[in-house]
């Protein structure tokens, strides 16, 4: 109990650029009040980019009307943009705060603190959010 697993699979070809695969697993465990995630993606880009990226998460909901999330990302990208060859990875990490106003309205509020390196650089980024949720 409190255990799922997803395995997707996604292709699509085209006459004009793309020819792309995707695989992509997550893996949850929810007992009780906190749940537990991993994901993983990887993408092939005509024979030539890669991608691959995994998350990590932790969710504890405090109350019906409070809960906290905790996620880390980390992403690879090779061999993007032929000719160039460009090769990225980024490492992102987030706090989200879930307010429940009602049954069906929330509100997020979040901060994401991100490192980009590539071929010779490196860099950073702060962003913060604040998202409405409405679900019927």
């Amino acid at each position: 109990p409190g255990l799922e697993a997803r395995l997707g699979y996604a292709h699509q070809e085209s006459d004009d650029y793309s020819d792309i695969s995707h695989l992509n697993g997550w893996i949850s465990y929810k007992p009780g009040d906190l749940t537990l995630a991993f994901e993983f993606d990887t993408f092939d880009i005509q024979d030539d980019a890669e991608i691959w990226d995994i998350m990590l998460m932790a969710n504890y909901q405090f109350s019906n009307w409070f809960g906290l999330t905790l996620r880390y990302s980390h992403e690879d990208i090779e061999n993007l943009l032929m000719p160039l060859n460009l090769d990225i990875e980024s490492d992102r990490i987030t706090l989200a705060l879930l307010f429940s106003v009602t049954q069906n309205f929330g509100i997020n509020f979040e901060y994401s603190h991100t490192e980009y390196e590539g071929d010779g650089w490196d860099d950073s980024a702060d962003e913060v959010y604040v998202e409405g949720l409405l679900s019927f």
